[in-house]
């Protein structure tokens, strides 16, 4: 009986209105927000924590390595996937290409290219080659049997 008097006791004993002032309903672990304005306050949240702000399109050539490192910063930090195309903001829908330098593409832009890529593929080539073929090294000793 002290455990349901204590679990209880933890629990507001009415339901409470939104923290915002909306005639919904707030539970507890939303921060005594309904569910709309809960994910409004993360949206904003989000929001105030990217200060990084893209200022060049990854169609166009960045001119001193700081550009490539916002860019970097901006991909890292935006965890859901777009659905327009980087270079030209169109809408791709169903038919986007990702790039492995972690962008969305439309047809138009696809190929590495076209975008400006700067995923290094011969790097990623040269590290395949030597995982595949290992050094085959002659054994020291050619008397031993």
């Amino acid at each position: 009986m002290s455990s349901d008097s204590q679990s209880q006791s933890c629990r507001p004993t009415s339901p409470r209105r939104c923290a915002r002032g909306c005639d919904f309903f707030g539970l507890p672990e939303n921060k005594f927000l309904c569910s709309k304005c809960y994910t409004d306050y993360l949206k904003e949240e989000i929001a105030k924590s990217a200060a990084v702000t893209l200022t060049t399109s990854p169609c166009k050539t960045p001119k001193d390595s700081t550009a490539n490192a916002d860019l970097a910063a901006e991909t890292a930090a935006a965890p859901a996937k777009s659905k327009r195309c980087l270079c030209c903001n169109k809408k791709v829908g169903l038919m986007s290409f990702g790039c492995r330098c972690g962008g969305t593409f439309c047809g138009r832009h696809r190929f590495p290219e076209e975008h400006k890529c700067d995923f290094d593929f011969k790097a990623l080539g040269r590290k395949v080659l030597a995982k595949e073929n290992p050094a085959i090294i002659a054994d020291k000793f050619p008397e031993r049997i």
